[in-house]
């Protein structure tokens, strides 16, 4: 009986169990799976002694266990809240990693992500090197869900380290550093020299250079024949060996002063004779201010109508950048002026240095009074040798003054009087700036007044000098006691040999009064007519 009641419970506690079990494995589902996330590189080869950035690429093959709803089985192997960062202190290499910790979100199943890790190499041996990745991610576990039921979902944390593995290779690797200050004069050329280093493990053979200017107005060879890019062969550069590259670069006048970039670039063959080429290696060249100078302290003398030497003189100022050797400054552009000399070499001037000039030009009579501009060009060689002119002239304004007369009347003195003639001496002072040669006056007499000796030589002039014209004036007997006017015109050489006239030099001539007694023709007249007179009173008588 013990042994069938025993029986008989267990069999009642196996059904209790059933029908207890039963609902519930007949209503839940439950999806299991997780992500399976795999590290690898495309950056196989890496540069030594380089900045450079490695590219690591994340995929998701998700697997599941026990399936189910398709959307939970997605869930399941997606990759959630995905972090990646590099383990440099497990790197058996000079290198070192510059990017930390990266957040990548979620990676589904079948997804990738590519993250880049910004690195620097050192002087890594050639050879094969593993690179350490740690990848931490949370997913759903399990998902349990039923008609009628809340779904419940069971997550994990999951990190592991994976290793992309990375080759440094035996070939030659290439540094290029700037040579000099590399700098060029807005509108003018120089040079660009820098230093090619291989840095790499192998002889470049074959090595040919090549350097680019991608910046609007940068160019390489002559302002002429300009060119965006040129090269430079090396026939071979050995391991650890440098060697100098210099070309001829320049900048249009246009471009603004700063800093461009120049990319280089180096072709060589490799050991089966095959042509590779190096990544971009960066230099560059400077470009300074245009070229600029200017005048300070210009004066002019004589500078009015109707002069046949005006003259300008200056300073001219070399305002750098650069320093200028032979130097010529030419006064270009002088309309409605003749210029007579128009250039004026200075030699060479450093920047901020300074020399005198002086131009003449010749001031047509027909020129109006008034301010004038003049434009001065400049011309110089750079420091290569090469010629070049400022692309605009300088501008200078110059005041033009109203004509003058270079001689003028300061005294007349005479003591002519009514029908009687005497000698007149008019006193000229030359007020020109050059000495006057073979100088004459003329006198112009009017009525009353007439002369018989008109014209009287006056010699060589000098600036600021009086001299004394005499002539022989002579007054009619009708003449009164007052000034009568007359002029004077002075005829006389310029130093270039030309002849010039002054204007009508006005001047009064004073008659004076007479000695004393009546005139003897009015006399006699009366007489005259006193006899006649006479005759006839007796005759009547």
């Amino acid at each position: 009986m013990k042994r069938v009641a025993a029986a008989d419970f267990v069999v009642v506690l196996v059904v209790v169990s059933l029908l207890a079990a039963s609902p519930a494995s007949a209503a839940s589902q439950r999806v299991i799976g997780s992500p399976d996330i795999s590290v690898s590189s495309p950056d196989g080869t890496l540069e030594t002694q380089t900045a450079q950035s490695l590219t690591v690429v994340l995929t998701n093959n998700g697997e599941v266990q026990s399936g189910g709803n398709a959307a939970y089985e997605d869930e399941v192997r997606a990759a959630q809240d995905v972090t990646v960062r590099v383990l440099e202190d497990r790197i058996d290499a000079p290198i070192t990693v510059r990017t930390g910790t990266l957040s990548l979100g979620s990676i589904p199943n079948g997804g990738s992500a590519r993250p880049q890790f910004e690195i620097e190499v050192g002087d890594a041996e050639p050879g094969t090197y593993r690179i350490p990745v740690q990848v931490r991610y949370d997913h759903a576990q399990s998902i349990a869900y039923g008609p009628g039921e809340e779904t419940e979902r069971t997550t994990d944390e999951d990190e592991h380290v994976e290793y992309v593995t990375v080759r440094v290779e035996d070939r030659p690797r290439f540094a290029v550093d700037a040579a000099g200050d590399n700098a060029v004069v807005a509108g003018d050329t120089g040079d660009l020299a820098v230093t090619l280093s291989n840095t790499g493990t192998r002889e470049a053979t074959d090595a040919r250079v090549s350097l680019t200017a991608n910046s609007p107005g940068i160019f390489f060879g002559t302002a002429d024949n300009p060119s965006q890019s040129i090269s430079v062969r090396v026939s071979s550069l050995g391991v650890g060996e440098t060697t100098n590259v210099s070309v001829s670069t320049g900048a249009r006048g246009d471009v603004s002063p700063g800093s461009y970039p120049v990319v280089a670039r180096v072709a060589y063959e490799n050991a089966n004779g095959v042509t590779e080429r190096s990544n971009a290696l960066q230099t560059g060249i400077v470009v300074r201010p245009e070229q600029s100078f200017s005048l300070e302290d210009v004066t002019t003398t004589a500078f009015r109508v109707d002069e046949s030497e005006a003259r300008i003189r200056a300073q001219v100022v070399n305002d750098g950048p650069a320093h200028a050797r032979q130097v010529v400054v030419g006064l270009d552009d002088a309309a409605p002026f003749t210029v007579t000399s128009g250039e004026a070499a200075v030699g060479d001037l450093a920047p901020g240095e300074s020399a005198p000039v002086s131009f003449t030009v010749q001031i047509p009579a027909d020129v109006e009074p008034g301010s004038n501009s003049l434009g001065f060009g400049v011309e110089y060689e750079n420091a290569d040798g090469d010629v070049r002119r400022l692309s605009t002239p300088i501008r200078q304004s110059v005041a033009v003054g109203a004509e003058r007369d270079r001689f003028r009347v300061v005294d007349v003195a005479t003591s002519v009087t009514p029908g009687g003639s005497d000698e007149l001496a008019v006193d000229l002072r030359y007020v020109g700036d050059e000495p006057a040669t073979h100088a004459s006056a003329k006198l112009f007499a009017s009525d009353p007044l007439s002369s018989s000796d008109d014209g009287a030589y006056l010699g060589t002039i000098e600036p600021n000098e009086t001299v004394t014209a005499t002539f022989q004036v002579s007054a009619s007997g009708d003449a009164l006691n007052k000034s009568y006017g007359s002029s004077v015109e002075v005829a006389y050489d310029e130093p270039d040999g030309d002849t010039r006239y002054s204007g009508s030099l006005s001047l009064g001539v004073a008659v004076g009064e007479s000695s004393g007694g009546l005139p003897l023709l009015p006399l006699a007249a009366v007489g005259i007519a006193l006899v006649g007179g006479a005759a006839v009173v007796y005759t009547r008588d």
